[in-house]
């Protein structure tokens, strides 16, 4: 699971749309026309549209609604973001039932649906879903895997560096953990060799590269890529004398994470939009 919207929605039919439309109370059940609803909110979220035509046999006949409605895959909304409007707009639609308890289950089963699956999201009141910071993380890394379909080095290069952080992981050696960085900080030099199309270490390539905010944005990768260097171990011998603490785990985590996201600014190719979810 991705945890996207868009790969999950396949799975939402029997989380969520199906309970919610075999709701029943002693305050009422779900109304007979829940799908004509639903797909006739659906219209401006998707692309392509409906046609008029399916528009009007969804709104005159349950049946059709809901297996028009059903059929829907996450690839038929325009967006992550169009998603995410409608399960808003769809609220909406299901509190003007005024059923007692129907508009609360359908929240539950929401939200029950981004646990299980891991989305990004978080379900806030009133009813807003929230866009998590590390689900740009996680899309930034989908992109890096993108990019990577094309050039082998570079997937081998991410490759030496997710088998170093699960070593890492899994023996908490202080050994590992320099490794862990090191490969973090070979595959940052190498997406910003690819980018220039000449190899370089990463400090110099930070130089030629031009897409920075400021200049302190390029100081600070330019920094820590001198503290791979300069740290005893990680990528070179190193100098002793400017240790000030043995690392932690911590120290790979954090170092291990700056490096991947600088990513972003070593490659004209990562999709901004896909990493902002939308």
């Amino acid at each position: 699971m991705s945890g996207s919207l868009r790969h999950a929605w396949e799975y939402l039919a029997a989380e969520m749309w199906e309970p919610l439309a075999d709701y029943s109370a002693t305050s009422g059940a779900a109304p007979p026309d829940l799908f004509s609803d639903l797909y006739a909110t659906a219209d401006e979220f998707l692309s392509p549209r409906p046609t008029g035509t399916a528009l009007g046999e969804a709104r005159n006949d349950a049946d059709r609604a809901r297996q028009r409605f059903l059929a829907l895959k996450g690839t038929d909304f325009a967006s992550e973001s169009a998603m995410v409007h409608f399960l808003e707009a769809a609220d909406a639609v299901i509190a003007d039932y005024e059923i007692s308890g129907f508009e609360d289950l359908y929240r539950c089963l929401l939200r029950d649906a981004l646990r299980k699956f891991n989305l990004r999201y978080r379900l806030d009141e009133p009813f807003i879903l929230r866009f998590l910071l590390p689900g740009s993380f996680t899309n930034l890394y989908a992109e890096l895997h993108r990019l990577n379909v094309a050039n082998g080095h570079l997937a081998g290069l991410l490759n030496d560096f997710e088998k170093a952080f699960d070593r890492y992981a899994r023996t908490q050696d202080p050994t590992d953990l320099k490794t862990c960085i090191a490969k973090a900080s070979n595959y940052a030099e190498g997406l910003a060799s690819a980018t220039r199309g000449t190899a370089g270490t990463l400090g110099a390539l930070c130089d030629q590269l031009t897409d920075w905010p400021h200049d302190k944005v390029r100081e600070a990768l330019k920094s820590l890529y001198k503290f791979c260097s300069d740290y005893p171990g990680i990528r070179h011998a190193g100098d002793p004398a400017g240790v000030r603490r043995d690392l932690a785990t911590r120290d790979v985590t954090l170092a291990s994470l700056l490096l991947v996201s600088f990513s972003g600014y070593l490659s004209p190719n990562v999709d901004e939009q896909v990493v902002l979810g939308a």
